[in-house]
């Protein structure tokens, strides 16, 4: 038997003010840590951050990410990760993206996703608390699970004891992975506590090493709005649905991959058009050569309600883990 699964291509995760069964001065110990590390929060003002950082591919390579941030709404971003490269533009509800590749790397939205761990504070609920102590720090940890995939498994967010910052996040992830984001060497910017390293390991494994080497108030040009040439444009409005599949067939296990006990993951990033139709599939983690071609013929046919920007539809980007596992 096969196990499929669907995540967006960047999942943030974020805190629910309105958290239930927690002591209350705990509870707004981590909401206040984690508004203080969203540098995304209303009471930012223009500013530039710039990041070093080490992805875990076939070896370890080096890249760069700069923000240079005006407002929620207007920002860009340029990343490196070797041969790489991509530029963003957010300006109103339109994101544009313009790289070098058919799709963002996974690594890139995992670092993109590490440095917005203090974002938001409205999709995880928190269920349960607990004390403990790893490597010597005492740490106060809340278990919180998401509204908004609450599919999702929960999300363990522990705080350390001495300073009330948050120090790390672990989550079992799709589709069996065991995900742990840590944070330290905490610093001030305004009336923000940001860390100046965070990792993200995946299974014990570091794969994303990044240092904060620069994060300075800065005037915002308002020509970095202007949209790379080429860029690929994305409406993104506030309260935006996200895609839901409708008709989603199942690949078939290839037969010699099960016979022989063989597993694996085939991941795949794709379009969801307007009339919820896909598009733009591409194969960005390989399994064996037989499940992902299985994979890739299957998703063509896949079915989605489109996105929605109020009433209007609108084109999406996601990636979609098909996961070949036996089962008893």
């Amino acid at each position: 038997m096969k196990k499929l699964t669907l995540v967006a291509a960047i999942a943030l995760c974020y805190l629910n003010p309105a958290l239930a069964s927690v002591d209350p001065a705990f509870q707004q110990s981590l909401i206040v840590a984690n508004r203080r590390a969203d540098l995304s929060s209303d009471e930012s003002g223009p500013f530039q951050l710039d990041v070093d950082f080490i992805a875990q591919l076939n070896i370890p390579t080096r890249g760069h990410l700069s923000l240079k941030w005006e407002k929620k709404d207007q920002w860009w971003r340029s990343v490196v990760l070797g041969d790489y490269q991509q530029v963003e533009v957010k300006d109103g509800e339109w994101h544009y993206t313009k790289r070098n590749a058919d799709f963002t790397p996974m690594p890139v939205v995992n670092l993109i996703n590490l440095l917005s761990f203090g974002a938001g504070s409205e999709n995880l609920a928190a269920k349960r608390e607990r004390r403990r102590n790893e490597s010597g720090v005492e740490l106060n940890c809340i278990q919180a699970t998401r509204t908004d995939f609450p599919k999702d498994s929960p999300h363990e967010i522990c705080l350390s004891g001495a300073s009330n910052e948050i120090v790390v996040d672990e989550w079992q992830d799709v589709p069996d992975e065991k995900r742990r984001e840590q944070f330290n060497d905490y610093f001030d910017f305004g009336t923000h506590r940001f860390p100046r390293r965070l990792e993200l390991l995946v299974d014990g494994s570091k794969v994303i090493a990044a240092n904060v080497i620069n994060l300075v108030v800065a005037t915002f040009d308002p020509s970095l709005l202007t949209p790379p040439q080429g860029a690929i444009s994305r409406r993104e409005c506030n309260g935006l649905k996200h895609a839901i599949p409708i008709k989603t067939p199942d690949p078939t296990y290839p037969k010699p991959a099960s016979m022989s006990g063989i597993m694996g993951d085939s991941t795949v990033a794709m379009t969801v058009l307007t009339d919820g139709s896909v598009a733009n599939i591409r194969l960005v983690g390989r399994a064996l050569r037989s499940m992902d071609d299985a994979t890739l013929e299957t998703l063509k046919g896949w079915k989605f309600k489109p996105a929605m920007c109020g009433t209007d539809p609108v084109v999406t980007d996601i990636t979609v883990i098909v996961s070949f596992r036996l089962t008893n």
